[in-house]
């Protein structure tokens, strides 16, 4: 709060002044008859004082470009790939089809790196379509890299070739016409999704699928028949009036109850020529209307000036937001010890995972990169000795949870260094010894070695 000036006084019946100080304490008081010398010298120094600070700055700014005390280096930009994990392209054969279908699937960055790990799987149609892929992937890749979702495979299938082969596919053949989209869901369902969940390890309950424009129409459709092998659908677009099965499909989200777990269901539309608002009105119109279940998560979201073409980016990183937020919220409040002051790491984490695994009907597991921003947020509290006890009791808890590490050894020993504790850092150094190590890690021991030694100084 700004204070107030100091001012001056007449002090009544006295023939004397005062100066109130600032605070009005620290009164001091003048004869009049020496007030005249001492005003005179208060508007000097008063004058000194305001052009000391209005010059000020201005020194200072020739004395920073005289001294050159900071230079700024040119840096470029750096371009990077949407994807920090391992990407595999292949050539997926079909009997269901009988033709092949380009397919690619992408791994997270850690991708088995703790044995009992399970992914979380996202199916995504068009890839042909790199510019919009490559946006989803991003935001698969930052949601994740924050611990934001649980670490993800993604599934990109290539389209059939040009705009008929592509519709042909997607469409079902309700009309009586020459349309695959039938065949395309069994291949999709039956062929590939069983080899991907067991080759890399998906959680089953945790299978999200995602389709724009007549791949949205396609991805509404399979709700007729998928929700109990689905998490959530997100369908950006759907377009296609008379051959969507709309009271089908309500009546299939209203009969999710059955699952004993949550669903989630994101419809948008943009307001483009590739829109179909029919559609869209009337699909979301119905569920909306319809009586849904507790365990059903359902959201529309019209983008009322959107391009057909920016839908898939809007909808498709707020989805992924909104279906794991409840996760995430939980996951982030075992990170924050200010939040959780305890050092009792594994009581917190399984109160915490209880809550999220109540929340969705399945464990979606709270991971290392919370257990990992825990010890990062413990830098925020100002009691040293709670800081380093909180940091050692949460790697010691993520060794209990994914096996020996000579890195997180190693900080437990620094830390106990720190702290005076020759006993404890010890007792972890030579556990980094038995690990096996490169020589660099032998001149990291040796150094911190030689720390502790010296506590006996």
């Amino acid at each position: 709060m700004k204070q107030a000036s100091p001012r001056i006084l007449p002090v009544r019946g006295t023939g004397m002044l005062m100066i109130e100080g600032s605070a009005g304490k620290d009164l001091t008081v003048w004869k009049t008859n020496r007030i005249s010398t001492k005003m005179k010298t208060l508007r000097k120094l008063s004058l000194v004082i305001i052009l000391s600070f209005s010059t000020i700055p201005l020194l200072i700014s020739q004395e920073g470009i005289a001294m050159n005390e900071y230079k700024t280096d040119f840096v470029p930009y750096q371009y990077q790939d949407p994807w920090r994990g391992n990407k595999t392209d292949t050539l997926f054969p079909s009997k269901v089809l009988e033709y092949d279908k380009n397919v690619t699937i992408f791994t997270p960055e850690k991708y088995g790196w703790h044995p009992d790990e399970k992914y979380a799987l996202i199916i995504m149609y068009d890839r042909q379509d790199v510019r919009i892929i490559d946006d989803l992937l991003k935001s698969v890749d930052i949601l994740e890299s924050y611990g934001q979702i649980p670490r993800t495979v993604v599934v990109g299938i290539q389209s059939g070739r040009g705009y008929d082969q592509r519709r042909r596919e997607a469409k079902w053949g309700l009309d009586g016409s020459n349309a695959y989209g039938e065949k395309y869901d069994e291949f999709v369902f039956r062929e590939l999704l069983p080899h991907v969940m067991d080759k890399y390890r998906i959680d089953r309950n945790q299978v999200i699928v995602y389709g724009h424009s007549w791949f949205g129409y396609h991805t509404s459709m399979i709700l007729v028949k998928h929700i109990p092998e689905l998490l959530a659908v997100i369908s950006a677009s759907p377009c296609c009036p008379g051959t969507m099965l709309i009271d089908d499909i309500v009546s299939a989200v209203a009969g999710a109850d059955t699952l004993k777990r949550k669903f989630f269901l994101r419809i948008a539309s943009g307001h483009d020529i590739g829109d179909d608002l029919n559609v869209y009105r009337e699909l979301t119109g119905k569920i909306a209307l319809a009586r849904l279940p507790d365990n059903v998560d359902y959201k529309p979201t019209w983008f009322h000036a959107a391009m057909h073409m920016e839908v898939p980016g809007l909808l498709f990183r707020q989805a992924l937001y909104e279906i794991y937020s409840d996760w995430a919220d939980l996951a982030f409040a075992y990170a924050d010890p200010e939040n959780c002051p305890t050092f009792d790491d594994p009581r917190l984490y399984d109160s915490l995972q209880a809550l999220s695994d109540n929340k969705y009907g399945f464990r979606i597991p709270i991971y290392d990169r919370h257990l990992a921003m825990r010890v990062e947020y413990y830098r925020y509290i100002k009691d040293e000795n709670i800081k380093n006890q909180g940091k050692i009791a949460t790697w010691k808890f993520m060794i209990s949870k994914y096996g020996e590490s000579p890195d997180l050894y190693f900080k437990i020993a620094e830390t106990y260094e720190l702290m005076k504790d020759q006993a404890g850092a010890k007792e972890y150094l030579d556990k980094v010894k038995n690990c096996q190590l490169n020589e660099a890690w032998k001149t990291k021991v040796k150094e911190l070695e030689k720390k502790i030694r010296d506590l006996n100084k």
